[in-house]
């Protein structure tokens, strides 16, 4: 495998991990960590939860993979989607958020018959060359460009059509629209940016993309992948009261299942089609498999009854006030921002506002600081500008352990 796994942000890590459960892991030589990554976001539950897999295994056992029409669970977790998300009026289930933004990005163009995207520096939206510019970290600098490609290999022809704009830029935002706004057919953004680690909307920001969006009629593409079921059962859009013609989901929705989705408006969603010249194409194998769907539904039937947000808010309060109170008592210089169970340690003086004052963190301290971390049995990110997570299956006191590993961390970046 080239780099040594399939995935790029798992390549360099020494430890194979060969068990899961709940808040932990255990490499193949028997040491547990608390798991602070969660997959990047997908395991919300906890990792291997029984009442998910009973699912899987039952609708792998009742009607597996079948290449025809609806299926029943699949028009399930359609309903419970329109009814949990204030954009969602029609939902297309595919396998990733990759997936995801690329069908919306088509459906932006059905729709409009306009070519360019608008999206924001730093903001990963998958790796289809509509989208893949303007958040690549190796290599990168905050003088670099803000359209500078996410990799090699991507067309150039596609990468031109994207218009790249620094997140919480008011003025930035609004000479992109007066330069391009009638040529815009959508205008991705995150609703709370997690991409580089937890930096949230400036007051009145998504306002005006949502002003600017309807004043040029350009489709407005909420980013839910990663706030989406997990923020809040409805998303980041029910918390700030902005709706977007179009929302992109994935994640936490499964619990660790391959599943993401396009939800939006009537209007956005009657551009759905296969095989059509008029309408874009959503169409594959594997979308809505009947694992991932079983998965989804009983995930999400669990978040409704069992209070899962409030419990993930109320651990990530706890986990954010440790770490700040670690700050305070070793003097690092480090700020600790997040939402929910999502939270982001930068090495800087002052929460940053946008990519570019993210990438100043030192990441010579944020490296000694992860070292240690690891060493506690502590999981974390390895990459400086991200956020980390916790999951449901967390207690109080794996929380309270944790702190101590913390203050060790955040002590040994202070020199």
């Amino acid at each position: 495998m080239p780099g040594g796994a399939s995935s790029g942000h798992r390549v360099g890590w020494d430890q194979v991990f060969v068990r899961s459960s709940g808040a932990r892991l255990w490499d193949e030589d028997g040491r547990e960590y608390l798991d602070f990554l969660c997959a990047w976001g997908p395991i919300v539950l906890g990792h291997a939860d029984r009442r998910v897999n009973e699912a899987v295994l039952a609708a792998t056992s009742t009607c597996d993979l079948t290449g025809v029409g609806p299926q029943l669970g699949e028009v399930q977790l359609a309903e419970m989607v329109c009814d949990l998300v204030p954009s969602a009026q029609k939902v297309a289930f595919c396998t990733s958020g990759t997936d995801a933004a690329m069908h919306a990005a088509h459906v932006a163009r059905a729709l409009t018959g306009r070519r360019k995207l608008l999206k924001f520096h730093g903001s990963y939206h998958g790796w289809s060359d509509h989208l893949a510019v303007g958040c690549a970290r190796n290599g990168v600098t905050v003088d670099s460009p803000l359209d500078s490609p996410n990799g090699g290999g991507l067309h150039p022809g596609l990468l031109a059509d994207v218009v790249v704009v620094e997140w919480n830029d008011v003025a930035g935002l609004e000479r992109a629209f007066t330069d391009h706004g009638d040529e815009l057919a959508a205008a991705f953004a995150e609703g709370y940016v997690h991409s580089f680690g937890c930096v949230p909307p400036a007051p009145g920001f998504l306002e005006l993309l949502r002003a600017l969006c309807d004043r040029h009629g350009t489709v407005f593409v909420m980013d839910e992948v990663k706030t989406g079921f997990r923020a809040a059962l409805g998303g980041y859009q029910s918390i700030c009261g902005v709706t977007p013609d179009l929302t992109i989901f994935g994640k936490s929705i499964a619990n660790g299942y391959s599943l993401a989705g396009m939800a939006g408006t009537d209007e956005a969603m009657r551009y759905v089609g296969a095989y059509d010249t008029e309408r874009a194409t959503v169409d594959g194998t594997y979308n809505a498999s009947p694992y991932a769907i079983a998965a989804a539904n009983t995930t999400l039937e669990i978040m409704r009854t069992e209070g899962v947000v409030d419990r993930l808010y109320a651990l990530g309060d706890r986990l954010r006030s440790a770490i700040r109170a670690a700050v305070d008592d070793t003097g690092a210089r480090a700020v600790v921002t997040g939402l929910g169970s999502q939270w982001a340690v930068y090495f800087l003086d002052e929460e940053p506002r946008n990519f570019r004052q993210a990438l100043r963190t030192d990441t010579g301290r944020y490296s000694a600081y992860q070292r240690t971390l690891l060493a506690g049995g502590v999981l974390e990110t390895v990459a400086p500008t991200s956020d980390r997570r916790l999951c449901a299956a967390t207690t109080e006191e794996d929380i309270d352990r944790a702190a101590e590993v913390y203050h060790a961390a955040l002590a040994a970046t202070v020199s």
